[in-house]
């Protein structure tokens, strides 16, 4: 797996846009060098890159997510449930299917209701 060098990716990101160094550095409140510095970084501080997101309207955060989705592929560990944890489970899927024969119930008499009498003499 490739190692995100977040400084690359934002002078990548700087050099497709409009602004300039200096002024990434006015609107985050760094030097010119400061900037520069920055290009340089494997890592940066997040309270940082989210000011560097905002100012050049570009999510960073993204870079790593992609890494990260690639390490959750990674085929999932199933543990055993607890004695306690099928048993609560259980009850509930017996309430759900009695709730559901109650409701078929209804639904039943809903299309077959009882022919209603009609009274003599009136």
């Amino acid at each position: 797996m490739s190692k995100v060098h977040i400084g690359k990716k934002i002078k990548e990101v700087l050099d497709g846009s409009p602004m300039t160094a200096v002024e990434l550095a006015r609107r985050i409140n760094l030097t010119r060098a400061g900037v520069y510095k920055i290009f340089e970084k494997e890592s940066i501080a997040t309270d940082q890159l989210q000011k560097i997101s905002t100012v050049l309207k570009y999510d960073f955060f993204a870079c790593y997510q992609t890494k990260l989705n690639l390490a959750s592929e990674q085929a999932p560990q199933y543990g055993f449930a607890a004695k306690e944890d099928v048993e609560v489970l259980t009850k509930m899927v017996n309430e759900l299917a009695k709730n559901v024969a109650k409701m078929q119930q209804d639904l039943s008499k809903l299309a077959n209701p009882k022919p209603v009498k009609k009274k003599k003499g009136k």
